[in-house]
């Protein structure tokens, strides 16, 4: 009985048999800021407005994308070594 699909080449994968799960997760970089004394006395007001500005005309889910998303594969064997070998492979990008 096909319990699965691998994700990355559309094959069956059978109950039972090997299958493995690719997680991934993307989410935004926090690189240590450095404030400034110039950084402390500049009115950020305007600066402020805009930002929120551009956050009210997403949803949601567009201001999630942008900072955390959370994948989950099954892959074959046969998928699975190709990733392991080559995970940014353009190949495996749909």
């Amino acid at each position: 009985m096909i319990t699965h699909i691998c994700d990355r080449c559309g094959r069956p994968i059978e109950q039972g048999k090997l299958r493995y799960i690719a997680k991934i997760q993307v989410f935004a970089a926090a690189d240590p800021l450095e404030i400034t004394l110039e950084d402390l006395l500049r009115d950020t007001r305007r600066e402020i407005d805009r930002l929120l500005q551009q956050c009210e005309e997403l949803t949601e889910e567009e201001l999630m994308r942008d900072v955390f998303v959370k994948f989950e594969f099954d892959l074959c064997r046969t998928c699975q070594k190709a990733y392991v070998t080559d995970p940014l492979s353009a190949a495996s990008t749909r």
